[in-house]
């Protein structure tokens, strides 16, 4: 892989992050590479298929142990061997995570916006030591705000498509099979764009998902103590009718 990272200003170069494309989350870091970022960079990569980070060093990429990662200094990069993704720790105080939606659902587990929206809240706490950050977490906003209600979601989401599959299965218009399958599929893209909900929906969200995990999509898999299309149906209408304020 060459050094095509890095734009020649030493940040993300922009042709790199079109291909995929790549959305960047800032997050906090200290002085050194830390083990948080270690993390981040070991996960992303695993996320995305590979075992070995890289580092930049002498103009070629290295794989770089896990164990010897930690305390470097920045200004560093550590890289998917595939160029999925990176960690650029250019500057103490942060660092820039990058990648596609396989890395950065290794990397960034809270979601691009969660993460933005976390990094937010650091940097407020953290300008008195690093009076850049707040200038920085306002050039990366969240890309949605958290939608408490159904009226407040956008069409088209993955958050839009689970209230769709509700009403329709509260209603009778879909089976507990294609609801359960359909409503996960949903809440998966829902996670890998970022979407983020606030209470009521939150909750409300949640106690659907909890509901499905005491469901067997598959019949020839079910167990004596799983819900039956039935009784999923009636506990997501309790649910429904329970949060009303949420749907």
């Amino acid at each position: 892989m060459g050094l095509d990272i890095l734009s020649a200003s030493g940040d993300f170069d922009d042709r790199w992050l079109s291909d995929g494309p790549k959305a960047v989350v800032p997050v906090p870091a200290g002085s050194v590479v830390d083990d948080a970022l270690v993390r981040r960079a070991l996960n992303g990569c695993r996320a995305a298929g590979a075992g070995d980070v890289l580092v930049a060093a002498g103009g070629a990429w290295l794989p770089v142990a896990a164990a010897d990662l930690a305390g470097l200094a920045p200004s560093v990069v550590l890289a998917a061997p595939d160029g999925q993704g990176a960690v650029l720790f250019a500057r103490p105080g942060f660092a820039l995570v990058a990648g596609t939606r396989r890395f950065l659902a290794g990397a960034v587990p809270e979601g691009v916006d969660g993460g933005r929206a976390r990094f937010a809240r650091y940097a407020l706490r953290a300008a008195g030591h690093w009076p850049e950050l707040p200038a920085l977490a306002r050039s990366l906003p969240p890309r949605h705000t958290a939608w408490a209600r159904a009226e407040d979601v956008p069409s088209g989401t993955g958050t839009a498509r689970q209230l769709e599959l509700v009403r329709d299965f509260v209603t009778g218009s879909v089976g507990g099979t294609d609801f359960a399958r359909g409503w996960l599929a949903a809440h998966r893209a829902s996670r890998d764009d970022g979407e983020r909900l606030r209470d009521p929906l939150l909750t409300a969200l949640d106690q659907v998902f909890l509901l499905l995990e005491d469901y067997s999509i598959e019949p020839e898999f079910r167990e004596p103590d799983d819900l039956t299309d039935q009784e999923l149906r009636n506990a997501v209408r309790a649910v429904v009718l329970e949060r009303g304020e949420a749907f």
